[in-house]
């Protein structure tokens, strides 16, 4: 079953959101209850939603304020792949993180169930390029 770009829109917007905001519980409320979370494949993995909260609470506390913006998803089948460009401001200064997530979503009630991401750490705030996220 394919997934229709409402819902997928719905998710990554209601990702964005709980992100910039650090919405831990509208975050958690995206996952089903055994959602597999793999934050850059040599970073951190999280099974479940309890660890997929408490992943999101560490990142808080290491990104700081974050401003975050997310590209035109792309859809096939129940998989969504997204570039996001997000600058941040915490305790070590202004930093851009730039990457893209790839998600699976239960077709029957839009949660993710397994994500990863692969990112990469700036120094300072960049702008996104020309073109960026289409």
């Amino acid at each position: 079953m394919s997934l229709d770009r409402e819902r997928v829109t719905a998710f990554i917007d209601s990702y964005r959101q709980a992100w910039e905001s650090w919405d831990v519980e509208g975050f958690v409320e995206l996952f089903s209850d055994e959602a597999v979370y793999v934050d850059h494949p040599i970073e951190k993995i999280a099974v479940g939603r309890e660890a997929v909260a408490d992943f999101l609470r560490n990142e808080e506390s290491e990104q700081g304020v974050a401003s975050v913006r997310m590209g035109r998803p792309i859809i096939d089948g129940n998989h969504v792949a997204v570039e996001y460009w997000v600058t941040k401001t915490n305790r070590d200064g202004e930093a851009t993180l730039t990457g893209c997530l790839m998600a699976q979503l239960d077709p029957t009630d839009g949660l993710c169930t397994h994500i990863r991401e692969y990112w990469f750490d700036l120094e300072g705030h960049h702008s996104a390029y020309a073109g960026w996220g289409e």
